[in-house]
């Protein structure tokens, strides 16, 4: 029986895969540069600093990798604490697990503080017990930042449903033995392999609110 969750933000709770994918393009643009065809993709796997260092050398900006790491931060906070908005469906899923007791916590690679704060902008803050962040327990590659949530809401992972967008996190919660529910995103662009490795899946949160008794009966068999 599932008693936990522990949810992904990034295009899974919040609306933002659009900002990461363009975020290098709209520095460029804030700095008079124009950007190349390519760059979301040459950017997508590189960290803050990474991400500084190329746009400077690449684009001959005069900024130190401080300055520019300073301005892209300034235009994150702005984009959470203002901007962003919730996928749909999720006040509806939250209600639904909230309704059966589920105790709630987030798993992000993004700041868990910029992430909270836009969850309470939207409405949904008070259904989670906190957020951890990567950046304190590595990639989703690595189990270590689901079993650090779990341990937030004193959950094991046998009883605790997963819920992200991306086919690693998936798969990795998964052989930590979480179950997992995976939502389409544009972040992923391999839908197929994601809806047969999650043990859910659904286009939109909501759809599973609807299913709600049969995602709390599922067991995860070891």
């Amino acid at each position: 029986m599932i008693k936990y969750a522990i949810f992904d933000l990034d295009g899974t709770l919040l609306d933002s895969s659009p900002m990461w994918q363009t975020l290098g393009a709209r520095y460029l643009e804030f700095v008079g540069k124009t950007p190349r065809e390519g760059i979301a993709e040459e950017m997508s796997e590189m960290t803050l600093p990474e991400s500084a260092r190329y746009l400077r050398r690449t684009y001959g900006i005069l900024y130190s990798s401080e300055e520019i790491m300073r301005h892209i931060t300034r235009m994150i906070e702005k984009y959470y604490t203002e901007e962003v908005r919730l996928k749909d469906g999720v006040p509806k899923l939250l209600a639904a697990l909230h309704s059966y007791c589920v105790h709630m916590c987030v798993a992000t690679a993004s700041d868990e503080r910029l992430g909270m704060k836009a969850l309470t902008r939207l409405g949904v803050g008070d259904f989670f017990a906190g957020a951890v962040s990567c950046s304190d327990y590595g990639a989703k590659t690595s189990p270590d930042v689901f079993l650090a949530a779990a341990d937030l809401i004193y959950a094991l992972p046998e009883e605790t449903m997963v819920f992200e967008d991306s086919l690693h996190a998936v798969k990795t919660a998964k052989s930590a033995g979480f179950a997992a529910a995976a939502v389409k995103d544009i972040s992923e662009s391999n839908q197929a392999a994601l809806k047969n490795t999650a043990d859910f899946y659904a286009e939109n949160l909501g759809d599973f609110a609807d299913n709600i008794k049969e995602l709390l009966k599922f067991k995860v068999i070891a």
